[in-house]
């Protein structure tokens, strides 16, 4: 009997050191992935854990281990068997992954990681944008401001160039475009030519 004990005992040792050995069969790690992958797709999850070791299911796995937890829930699912192959996963000695765990947790860290990035890259978008508008409004106040001031300027021409009533009675209307010193001037000039041609056609008539 005590021989018997002994037996089974040197038995348990090698089964519970053979589960926690790694292996490096790859047939048995294919069959494994298969398996897991399987599962993922169809939501089977807690058939899923068991193909992970104990203690990588207990922390995928929710506290009833009938489930993944959120987030490894979504990290099973973004990892196809061709990307999990590359992964350099083992199993046990009872054909259970090890390092899936470290897989999913990478996988979650990228599409963070990819999160993140178009975040950057949309706050950058919306940056650029208000830079320009921004810039478009400050032209525009500006090409207000200079037609205002070119409109002021106009009036101001307009304004300065107008004769008074008083000095349209004095000047007439018809130039109240003129100053009073560029009349002066005129009338002088008309008055020569006028000296000149007339004197010039009575130098013709006596010829």
């Amino acid at each position: 009997m005590k021989k018997l004990l002994v037996y089974l005992s040197l038995m348990s040792l090698v089964l519970i050191g053979c589960g926690g050995t790694k292996s490096d069969d790859p047939e048995a790690l294919d069959n494994a992935l298969v398996a897991f992958t399987s599962c993922v797709q169809g939501a089977r999850w807690q058939e899923a854990l068991e193909y992970v070791t104990p203690d990588e299911a207990d922390e995928i796995g929710t506290s009833d281990g009938y489930e993944f937890k959120e987030e490894y829930m979504l990290a099973a699912r973004r990892l196809p068997l061709s990307v999990l192959r590359k992964q350099g996963l083992e199993v046990d000695g009872r054909g259970r992954l090890v390092g899936i765990k470290a897989a999913m947790d990478e996988a979650n860290e990228r599409n963070k990681m990819s999160a993140d990035q178009a975040k950057v890259g949309t706050n950058l978008k919306q940056m650029e944008d208000e830079r320009i508008k921004r810039r478009l409004e400050q032209g525009q106040k500006i090409m207000q401001e200079e037609e205002a001031a070119a409109n002021q300027e106009q009036e101001e021409i307009v304004f300065s160039n107008k004769l008074t009533d008083e000095e349209k009675r004095k000047y007439g209307s018809t130039r109240d475009l003129m100053a009073p010193e560029e009349l002066s001037e005129t009338d002088e000039a008309v008055r020569e030519a006028q000296e000149a041609f007339d004197g010039g056609a009575v130098g013709g008539e006596d010829d």
